[in-house]
């Protein structure tokens, strides 16, 4: 792991420290996931994996999807 030195305005300092002390982590390891989160390291979940819990939740008739063009090509 790599050292890095920033400077934080304090009113983001004091965020973090009541962050790191709520949680019972450091500093260090609330800015890396801080980081992670924000730059996405790893792999961006899919919509679908975001959304897996609405799959299937509507119900509707089986033909839907599909609407009677009217006007357009042959009828």
């Amino acid at each position: 792991m790599e050292t890095m030195t920033l400077k934080l305005e304090r009113r983001h300092m004091q965020l973090l420290k009541a962050r790191a002390r709520v949680s019972g982590r450091s500093q260090a390891a609330v800015i890396r996931e801080l980081i992670d989160a924000y730059l996405g390291a790893g792999e961006r979940p899919s919509l679908h994996d975001q959304a897996r819990d609405l799959c299937g939740s509507v119900s509707a008739a089986a033909d839907s999807s599909t609407r009677k063009l009217v006007g357009y090509g042959r009828d």
